[in-house]
């Protein structure tokens, strides 16, 4: 993959909203007309609505959802903070709310059952679709994702292993209380593998291509407010170089910074509020060895010093 460049821009909070809104009704539909009616759970907090619905079918998917997801945001609150309570706020309502108009504006949205790998495919890139753009503009979803990451805080289960076991547990689940019985069930259990892989290929790409991790190269005259942010926001390590123009013979500072693809909106924000004119290139990053694969460094303030350190 070539590397690539971008060009910062700063967006405001209507047009982070509107997209925020956006993706979650792409996900709303996406499970809505197609996940919901073929009866295929594919983990996170509506899986476990689903599985609830089957035994109180009087009561909507969405009642379910909106309970499980607040449920979940006071989780959010008291187990990773108020910022993460913050961010996945307005996803984790939004959704069982568009959910539950669906079920007003269109109570019978059913497809043949000869139709699950149409429905896996359109819904798994409709969803990753959704996801992908919340996920740009700061956002969150919520549900299931709380779980993964209070799994990830108080265990040593990597967030990738984190998700397959709370994301697979809930599948399961789906599989074994199907009403067709078990047979269906695996079936259904594989559909919904695939369509969970679908939609995060499809997310990874929205945010920031197929690579697991990217490489920023930040080339700045403001290191110490970008530092001091992106050791607060991300908690990663930061590796700084001195360098110079090459034409202008201008003294510059670069930042070196290893991120998941999730990360990439947030250091563009902040790149951007704290210094619009740096020049910035991202690489692919592969064959990563050392601490950074298997734990984050956790970096506080020395209030003497102003300087950060390893906690």
């Amino acid at each position: 993959m070539p590397t690539r460049f971008f060009k910062i821009r700063k967006i405001g909070k209507v047009e982070q909203y509107f997209f925020l809104t956006l993706g979650v009704l792409a996900m709303a539909v996406a499970y809505y007309f197609f996940v919901i009616p073929s009866g295929l759970v594919v983990g996170g907090s509506t899986g476990l609505a689903m599985i609830l619905n089957r035994y109180i079918p009087t009561l909507p998917i969405s009642f379910f959802s909106l309970v499980l997801n607040s449920f979940l945001l006071v989780m959010a609150f008291f187990f990773l903070g108020k910022q993460e309570l913050l961010n996945s706020v307005f996803g984790s309502l939004l959704f069982p709310i568009f959910l539950a108009l669906f079920e007003v504006l269109i109570p019978d949205p059913t497809f043949r059952e000869s139709d699950l790998l149409l429905v896996i495919l359109y819904a798994g890139m409709l969803a990753g679709v959704g996801f992908g753009i919340v996920v740009q503009y700061g956002g969150s979803t919520g549900g299931s994702d709380i779980i993964i990451k209070i799994v990830k805080k108080y265990t040593k289960l990597s967030l990738r292993l984190s998700v397959y076991f709370v994301d697979g547990l809930i599948i399961v689940l789906g599989a074994l209380t199907f009403p067709g019985g078990l047979n269906q069930g695996f079936i259904n259990l594989l559909y919904a593998v695939v369509m969970v892989y679908i939609s995060g290929q499809v997310s990874d790409s929205i945010v920031m291509g197929s690579q697991s991790k990217k490489a920023v190269n930040i080339i700045t005259d403001k290191p110490k407010e970008i530092k001091a942010e992106l050791f607060a926001m991300l908690r990663r390590g930061v590796t700084e170089l001195q360098s110079f123009g090459g034409f202008t013979e201008n003294k510059k500072t670069m930042l070196i910074m290893v991120i998941q693809n999730t990360e990439y909106h947030m250091v563009r924000r902040i790149i951007a509020t704290n210094d619009p004119k740096a020049f910035v290139f991202v690489t692919p990053a592969s064959e990563i060895q050392g601490e950074w694969s298997t734990k984050e460094e956790v970096f506080v303030k020395n209030d003497e010093s102003g300087r950060f350190k390893n906690k």
